[in-house]
């Protein structure tokens, strides 16, 4: 008589036998489940929650077709149509309007702004001014041309040279109510990594133009104050990243850094240095005018004190963020400052927004760059960087594509690591 449900059956031996194999094959799917749960709790210790995302461009200050797909894109992945990922904070990283900033006559300022803004309408109203920031670049000072023309009874007009310097356009640029723009003394942001987490993320904001618009004897004011505020930062012990976002680059491997020799038989650019009058005299008479390349004299000052001042506050500066060349570059150097510990090594440059610039090609592991083999110039985009408890992750998007770029070897998504050390995935 077969035992009905709920009763204990007789046991023979063949079914000994596979109650003996079906109990083996359970503790190996619970073993295996336990591996599993083991690996995902490891990855998600790693990078856990969703993080805090960040888009930032640089160099955004013409209205094109550049600009318009990177604004689209933004928009897009703001309201999920895109996947990407939606960011928290947008930074718009200096010469927001060319070419001489809101140095314009004011009944065309409105017009101006709308001419680059517009297109980041949707997702800037949403975040908020708390969540939009701008620094200053050299094009924000500018007042006028060194050189203007017009032919053809006003149809066409030349203008060249841009020269001078004045606050009136970073006051109307402040004075916006779609950003915190942030020019002449620094100012800093702290976020959350995680909503409602204890992390933070500190966003250092620094006019790095008004330093290379005005002589060194007027610097110490900004200086003094960043110092202050990087000591104040390094006691704060629950600041997990810090970010410095200004609009010129400690390194670039783009115009800027030198590299504006086109070897035709390489594919590349060479470097010459803009700063010998025998060997690059135009380049050299530009930055006694104007020094805006990496090599001039005023810049490299600029450069030196910031990483003294940062090496004196004691603060980790972990990432900076900045435009000026109109390329894409993901820089990590960390041999060049072991006399700085808390000098950065991570150097993101995101200066394509709406113009693009000739750039080295990429070489790695230093060196990662949006480089267009077809014409040897950067692809335009910008940079998206997610701050997570352990890490921070970064990615370039192109703007008309509205995918990943290829910054080398293949390499689409970068990742730093609490040590400040660059991993390209």
């Amino acid at each position: 008589m077969r035992a009905s449900i709920g009763l204990l059956p007789a046991v023979s031996h063949n079914t000994k036998t596979r109650t003996y194999v079906t109990t083996f094959r359970l503790a190996i799917f619970a073993f295996s489940a336990l591996l599993v749960s083991c690996s995902s709790q490891e990855e998600s210790t790693r990078s856990s929650g969703r993080g805090f995302t960040v888009a930032a461009l640089g160099d955004g200050g013409e209205r094109n077709s550049e600009l318009k797909s990177i604004g689209s894109l933004i928009t897009r992945m703001h309201s999920g149509e895109h996947d990407g990922g939606r960011a928290d904070m947008i930074l718009f990283l200096g010469d927001n309007f060319y070419p001489t900033g809101l140095n314009v006559p004011s009944d065309e300022v409105e017009d101006k702004v709308s001419s680059v803004l517009r297109y980041f309408e949707d997702p800037v109203t949403a975040l908020g001014r708390g969540r939009v920031h701008a620094v200053a670049g050299n094009h924000d000072y500018y007042t006028r041309h060194a050189f203007e023309a017009s032919a053809l009874f006003g149809l066409i007009n030349i203008e060249m040279g841009p020269i001078g310097l004045s606050d009136r356009g970073n006051e109307r640029a402040r004075s916006l109510e779609q950003w915190t723009y942030h020019y002449d003394m620094p100012a800093e942001a702290t976020v959350p990594v995680d909503e409602g987490g204890q992390d933070q993320v500190s966003f250092i904001f620094f006019d790095s133009a008004r330093l290379l618009r005005t002589d060194p004897p007027r610097w110490k004011p900004g200086l003094d104050s960043l110092e202050r505020l990087l000591k104040a930062s390094a006691g704060r012990g629950d600041i997990r990243w810090r970010v410095l976002a200004v609009h010129h680059p400690f390194y670039s491997v783009g115009e800027h850094g030198g590299y504006t020799e086109w070897d035709d038989v390489a594919g590349d650019f060479e470097f010459l240095t803009p700063c010998d009058k025998d060997s690059n005299a135009l380049s050299w008479f530009k930055n006694f005018l104007d020094p805006e390349d990496l090599c001039a004299e005023r810049y490299r000052g600029y450069v030196d004190s910031m990483r003294a001042v940062i090496g004196r506050s004691g603060a980790n500066v972990d990432l900076v963020l900045a435009g000026h060349d109109h390329s894409l570059q993901l820089l990590s150097y960390p041999e060049r400052d072991t006399d700085c510990s808390s000098c950065p090594k991570v150097h993101i440059v995101t200066g394509s927004a709406s113009k693009v610039s000739g750039v080295r090609k990429p070489h790695p592991p230093e060196e990662y760059t949006a480089f267009d083999s077809r014409e040897g110039l950067s692809v335009s985009g910008f940079a998206q960087v997610t701050f997570f408890r352990d890490e921070i992750r970064v990615r370039f998007f192109q703007g008309k594509k509205g995918e990943p770029i290829d910054m080398g070897d293949g390499k689409t998504v970068f990742r730093i690591d609490g040590n400040r050390n660059l991993i390209a995935e």
